[in-house]
């Protein structure tokens, strides 16, 4: 890394309780402590942060309920500060309130056992030169599927192939603090064709899934209905796609990780 290059804090993004799907399943207080291995989900992705050499500090967002606090399995050099809400979008509040003094916040979420320092590294390499309000990576689906396998990911068909989203993103302060309601009505309709639609208009949707879109389309129609500059980074790492969303996927994410072992 040279030393014109940032070193940006790390939010790892742990809310949530016990009547997550993948927390009730596990048995854990919330999913960012459901284990792999005999470890919580959380420190595989400590682990990469730790040694990326683009992260400066790392703080961990939980839930207002504090669940991730009164566990006692945080380490206590990583603050954990709570989201003023149980939505997404009050993670991210909570992430820039806690770095007063830092213009960007790199947000992570707890769910990623196989991240790796290369993924972390690369893709805030990546967006060195991006000056955007949201730097977002996406992952050539081909490349996912070939590394995990098994593992379904929602795919978006564009005009420079097939690609699936990351679970890593650079957020700049402006950005959260003046979008926050754009913003949230984003992240609260993610998973609903029909609410992306309403955002993003119903010709660009049906433009998306006709495979016709680039991914400056995406980029330009996302900042207009965010309100900021957004740059699609496609990156090579598919760990940084690999999320824990089901039950299923911890066993999934344990087998993989014990191939990654016998191969070290």
């Amino acid at each position: 890394m040279s030393p014109s290059e940032r070193r940006l804090t790390a939010a790892i993004l742990a809310g949530g309780g016990p009547d997550n799907e993948v927390a009730a399943a596990s048995n854990a207080p919330c999913k960012a402590l459901a284990q792999i291995g005999g470890r919580p989900l959380i420190e595989y992705v400590l682990d990469a942060l730790r040694k990326a050499e683009t992260v400066q500090d790392i703080i961990a967002i939980g839930s207002p309920a504090r669940t991730l606090s009164l566990s006692g399995a945080m380490p206590p050099d990583v603050p954990v500060f709570p989201a003023g809400g149980e939505r997404m979008i009050d993670s991210f509040v909570a992430a820039v309130e806690a770095c007063p003094t830092q213009e960007e916040v790199l947000i992570v979420t707890a769910d990623l056992p196989l991240l790796t320092s290369a993924a972390v590294d690369g893709f805030v390499s990546s967006c060195q030169d991006t000056q955007c309000g949201l730097s977002y990576p996406v992952v050539r689906a081909d490349s996912f599927d070939q590394a995990f396998p098994g593992r379904g990911k929602t795919v978006a068909r564009l005009r420079e192939g097939r690609f699936t989203g990351g679970n890593l993103a650079i957020v700049s302060r402006r950005f959260v603090v003046t979008q926050a309601p754009a913003i949230a009505r984003t992240l609260d309709r993610r998973k609903s064709p029909i609410g992306m639609a309403r955002i993003f208009g119903f010709r660009f949707v049906l433009r998306l899934l006709a495979g016709t879109l680039s991914i400056s389309d995406l980029e330009r129609r996302g900042g207009e209905m965010l309100g900021t500059k957004l740059a699609a980074v496609p990156v090579q790492w598919p760990e940084i796609g690999f999320d824990v969303d089901h039950p299923e996927d911890l066993e999934l994410a344990n087998c993989f990780l014990m191939k990654r072992s016998a191969t070290l």
